[in-house]
Formats: structure tokens, C-alpha cells, sequence
């Protein structure tokens, strides 16, 4: 049984796998599939197996171990109490992808996985509190359209109408980024985050002060305008620099984050060309108001730069540079039949990744470091951006492995049914376990094997905690990593 009002730290987890499970159920707003004990009265759809999966999970993580089968059962009792604020933080990225619907699910989470947790938190607040569902997803991502996607929307309508007005979802963005008439892109403002967002300065501790004393140093993101992304040779100052410097390391992250009581952290089991891999630890990155603040690659080669093991050829610079222009000037991505060739030439890798740049492989230094600092923001900090010694916030994780993303991930890679879904307290430990099942290597992660042993602000409450998980029998999904990662 879980102590009372269990810490960030405790090593809980586990994982299920039901081959049966291929997808996710479509038809909101997600009801059980059967009446069970601990909700008598909520309505069911009979073919909802996702219900199920998640319900076999938290049985499996042997949370409230002692009421299992019964009534009383209440798995989130040791880490919600009523009245606190719950914020639920998918992973949902973008509405689109290239190969259509399918393998979209493979990229965001689905409201199906959404609605048992709701369930049970619901029951753990007892009449009070808040539920938020909150991300904040690329730039150019239709809120609206991710939204009537995933069932999000309709399956919180239900149950504000079946009385559960604590339920409510927020994009917490600022602004979007939208296309014009013209081909152009112009950012356009909207309500984001009701509490607004608040900046953390980790100063010295953050994990970029090892380059401090670097001359010329200069962190990129791919959303600055203040960049030439086009141009592999540039190296000059960037937005980012003004977050990131010899002064200061500071982030900008919503401020309903961090007044919850509880970050549900809810990720994709999927790839990354960034960072690796895109689990518990990653998802955090989407805490974050402005992604200036956001380092994730440094110009140039290693020592100095992570953004390419070499430089581009030429002519691939020119070519894509040519692309820029007739996109602006005669929009040939509006011409009829583009949109086919440019997916075909995706899917055979001959138009994404054709060159390893802007950080997309192993050799990023700059990513993790991101996203551990922010891991440490979510634990650490409290509403007003202040940093404490202890936690100011539980935790629960999962890893939605019902459909994931291997390859050229976290948009454009390909989508597998693996029917499996991990889960537990510690972001770190969840990310690992996954990692494992996943088949993939522990040691070129930095992510998550440079969170065993943080100081301050420790993400792991034992650093000797083997991340490896030896003694763990588990399916090897066998992933194959983006293209920058695989050798």
C-alpha cells in the first residue's frame, strides 16, 4: 500500500500489455465498458477496451492495494485529496499527419486514455476540486481540430452535463501560428493560460551553466525568426540567448502547472530526433509559454556546437533554400498533387532527414539538459517561481503505448501497435521502464540516465535506483530510432 499522500519520489510501477487492444476507442464520451464496483453508477459502452487497459493498470501499480475488487477502491486516494487541483498534461503536439488519421494517433494521446483517469481522480476529490486538461501544442496546431480528434472536447462536455463542472481543458498558449493568404505566417494572440506564466531563473544550477564560461556560445530553437535555419553555417546571436546566458537560465511556464497539487503526466511511448526518445521526462517540454526560452541545439559541430555531426552538402542547402522561395513567391504547396508527391517523398525518406542538422541526433548535448531543468521546475518550483528544497507537487505518470511512433518521430515517424501502456509515480522511473520495453539502450539516453544523480533539486529519490530494470520481465518492442540515432 501506498503511504499517505505518497511523495514525488516513490519507485511505483509498472506496466500492462493486452494484444487485443490495437487502438483506441472512438466513440465518446468513453463510458467503462462494464459496471464496475468502485463506479456503480456510471454509464457503459460495452466495447471500450482502453477503459479496461488503464483500469488493469492501476491494479497492476497495486495502488489502494487493499480494496482491489471492491466498492471502496479509490486508486488515487494516497496522492489526490479532495479539494486539490489536478492538472492533466497530455501529449498532443499537432492535429495533423502527413500519413493520415492512423498514424496521427500515433503522435498524440487520445481522449479515450484521458477519461478513466478523470474517473478516478473524480472519485479520489470527493465532490471538490479541479480537474484541468492542459497542453501547450506547437505553434501552428489547431486547438480546435485536436480537440474533436482525440474526443477531448465531447467526452468533457458529457460530463459537465452529468454534473462534473470541476472538468475543464485550456490551451495554454499565448499566441498560434497561422498561414496567410499570401503564404506568409503571422502569430496570432488568444486568452492562453488564465493565471498567466511565470519565470524561473535556475541561474548557476541549471544544467547549462557547464558552458557558461564558453566564448561565443549561443543556444538555437527552430521557432526564432532571429535565426537562418536554412543556412548550417550561421552562427550568431538568438532569441533564446536572452533566456540563456553567463547571467541568467531562465524559463517562462504556466503558472496552472504549477499551482496544481497534481501534474498527471501523460506521454507518448514514441521516438524523438531530438532527444531520443519522446516519454514522461520529455513531455514536460510542454509546460512552457514561450519556446524561445527553450534551448534545443547549439550551432555548429561538437565540442563547441551539437547541431550536425557534419555539414550539409551544398547542394541540399540550396535545394531546400530553392523550396523557401517557391513556397513564398508561386505557393507550390497549394499546387494540386504537391501534397501527394511531398508525403510519397516523405515516407521513402527522400525528402525528411536528408541531412542530419538542427540537432536531430545522438550527439545533442543541449536537449536533455532542457528538458531536466524543466523537470526540476515542475517538482520544484512553486506558482510564483520560486525554487524549494523539497517537492511542491505529487506526481502520477503514463506512458500511452496503445498505438506509438518509432523512426523519424515525434511528427513524422511511423506508427506501430504495440498495446501497451506504462505507469507510476516518478517521471524518471516511468520513462526508464518504458524505455526498456521499448528495446532501446539506457546509455545513449541522456534524458533519463543523466536524472539518476541531480543537485540540487534531485528528479530520483534513490540515485542507486536501477534504471535498467534487470529483474523486470518485458516485452523488447524492438523500436527503431530516428535517423541521426541509429548508428
Amino acid at each position: 500500500m501506498l503511504t499517505s499522500l505518497a511523495p514525488y519520489f516513490l519507485e511505483c510501477h509498472g506496466f500492462v500489455r493486452d494484444l487485443q487492444v490495437k487502438g483506441y476507442y472512438l466513440e465518446p464520451p468513453f463510458d467503462p465498458p462494464a459496471v464496475f464496483p468502485e463506479l456503480p453508477t456510471t454509464p457503459t459502452q460495452r466495447d471500450n477496451q482502453v477503459y479496461g487497459l488503464v483500469r488493469k493498470l492501476l491494479e497492476e501499480l497495486r495502488l489502494d492495494e487493499d480494496h482491489i475488487g471492491s466498492p471502496q477502491w479509490n486508486p488515487f486516494q494516497d496522492i489526490v485529496r479532495p479539494g486539490d487541483k489536478v492538472v492533466i498534461k497530455p501529449n498532443l503536439v499537432t492535429h495533423t499527419h502527413y500519413l493520415g488519421d492512423f498514424h496521427l494517433y500515433s503522435t498524440i494521446i487520445h481522449g479515450s486514455l484521458l477519461r478513466p483517469l478523470v474517473d478516478y481522480l473524480q472519485k479520489a476529490l470527493d465532490g471538490s476540486g479541479q480537474i484541468i486538461i492542459a497542453d501547450n501544442p506547437v505553434e501552428g496546431a489547431c486547438f480546435d481540430r485536436l480537440m474533436k480528434f482525440t474526443g477531448i472536447e465531447a467526452f468533457v462536455n458529457v460530463l459537465r452535463k452529468r454534473g462534473h463542472s470541476n472538468v475543464e481543458v485550456l490551451d495554454l498558449r499565448p499566441r498560434v501560428l497561422r498561414e496567410q493568404a499570401n503564404g506568409e505566417w503571422s502569430h496570432k494572440t488568444q486568452p492562453g493560460d488564465p493565471l498567466g506564466y511565470v519565470t524561473v531563473d535556475l541561474g548557476k544550477n541549471s544544467l547549462f551553466a557547464e558552458f557558461d564560461d564558453r566564448s561565443n556560445n549561443h543556444y538555437y530553437t527552430l521557432a526564432d525568426p532571429a535565426v537562418d535555419h536554412f543556412d548550417p553555417h550561421y552562427v550568431g546571436k538568438s532569441t533564446t540567448d536572452d533566456y540563456h546566458n553567463a547571467n541568467t537560465h531562465k524559463y517562462i511556464v504556466s503558472k496552472t502547472v504549477l499551482d496544481a497539487d497534481l501534474v498527471v503526466n501523460i506521454a507518448k511511448m514514441k521516438c524523438h530526433c531530438k532527444s531520443g526518445v519522446s516519454l514522461n521526462l520529455k513531455n514536460m517540454i510542454g509546460v512552457v509559454y514561450e519556446k524561445f526560452c527553450m534551448p534545443h541545439h547549439r550551432p555548429g559541430m561538437l565540442p563547441e556546437g551539437d547541431s550536425f555531426p557534419t555539414p550539409p552538402a551544398s547542394h541540399y542547402v540550396f535545394a531546400r533554400k530553392a523550396y523557401v522561395k517557391l513556397r513564398k513567391w508561386v505557393r507550390i504547396h497549394k499546387f494540386p498533387g504537391f501534397r501527394k508527391i511531398r508525403n510519397s517523398l516523405q515516407k521513402n525518406e527522400l525528402l525528411v532527414g536528408q541531412h542530419i542538422e538542427h540537432g536531430n541526433w545522438k550527439g545533442n548535448d543541449t536537449i536533455w539538459r532542457t528538458v531536466l531543468d524543466l523537470n526540476r521546475i515542475v517538482a520544484y518550483a512553486d506558482v510564483d517561481g520560486q525554487m524549494h528544497d523539497t517537492p511542491q507537487r505529487r506526481s502520477f505518470c503514463l506512458v500511452d503505448g496503445i498505438i506509438s511512433q518509432q523512426g523519424d518521430a515525434p511528427i513524422n515517424g511511423e506508427a506501430i501497435a504495440t498495446s501497451t501502456l506504462v505507469g507510476g509515480i516518478n517521471p524518471v522511473i516511468t520513462s526508464a521502464l518504458a524505455l526498456k520495453i521499448m528495446g532501446l539502450d539506457l546509455d545513449i539516453i541522456k534524458s533519463i540516465g543523466r536524472a539518476r544523480s541531480l543537485d540540487p533539486w534531485p528528479l530520483l529519490g534513490n540515485p542507486d535506483f536501477d534504471l535498467r530494470f534487470p529483474e523486470t520481465e518485458s516485452p523488447n518492442l524492438n523500436f527503431k530510432l530516428s535517423k541521426g540515432w541509429r548508428n
